[in-house]
């Protein structure tokens, strides 16, 4: 009995200093993620601003150019189909980039790392 009494002292102090960790941690990963973030939101703000202004001109180029023809409305017609497909190839794109780590794996692997030491000293 004071065997066990001993070995719950033992992991309320490794809890007791582990919180700390887990304090510090988490503004820590907080941070990370925050700057990842508006990273890349700061740089999909920029590459759609600067993709619009090069479709619009790329459009209003190519229907220009065919203006005084009889090809006046199939450039029309090929400016939207332009902009459909550009638009799916930015979608697929989009669907095969691999995420990021969860900003809090670190932390879910420190507790899963501690709770394996609880058990094994039970």
């Amino acid at each position: 009995m004071f065997e066990k009494i001993k070995k719950a002292k033992q992991l309320g102090i490794i809890a007791r200093d582990r919180m700390g960790d887990y304090m510090e941690l988490v503004p820590i990963l907080i941070k990370i993620q925050w700057h990842y973030f508006s990273a890349q939101i700061i740089s999909y703000v920029v590459l759609f601003v600067l993709a619009l202004l090069g479709l619009t001109f790329l459009g209003v180029a190519i229907i220009v150019s065919f203006w005084e023809t009889p090809y006046r409305v199939a450039s029309a017609w090929s400016v939207v189909v332009l902009y459909a497909l550009a638009a799916f190839g930015v979608f697929l794109v989009s669907q095969g980039r691999a995420r990021p780590i969860s900003p809090f794996e670190t932390l879910r692997t420190e507790l899963e790392k501690d709770a394996k030491l609880v058990k094994d000293t039970i």
